[in-house]
């Protein structure tokens, strides 16, 4: 299989899907951006933005991880980095702090040595 490249629009619908992800994902896969984020990706896929459409390239080489677990991964790096900063980890994550406190709900992400509150 070669890489699989999806293009996705402005409002999320996905435009074209290349070979190698029509083989990854089958006939009937995600017919939209958020779909395909919840699918098991490659650890590497990553995400470009050309003039509002996203595309998502998946090597054939990627070992299989959700974009989430990806998108999680990426935002413990981000945070350690910063040292827990957060202003600076949404910076380098490039999304608001808003979006950030989301993901930190979400994935249920609390900075080492607080105590988690019920």
């Amino acid at each position: 299989m070669s890489e699989a490249v999806v293009v996705c629009d402005r409002q999320g619908a996905v435009l074209h899907a290349n070979r190698g992800a029509r083989e990854l994902f089958g006939p009937t896969g995600p017919a939209t951006r958020a779909e395909l984020l919840r699918h098991p990706l490659g650890a590497v896929a990553r995400e470009q933005q050309l003039s509002g459409a996203a595309v998502v390239v998946i090597p054939r080489t990627a070992k299989v991880q959700t974009l989430a677990e990806r998108e999680r991964q990426d935002i413990e790096q981000a945070l350690a980095e910063a040292g827990w900063q957060l202003a600076v980890a949404a910076r380098r994550l490039g999304i608001s702090r808003t979006t950030l406190w989301r993901r930190l709900k979400q994935y249920q992400l609390t900075r080492p040595g607080l105590a988690v509150r019920s």
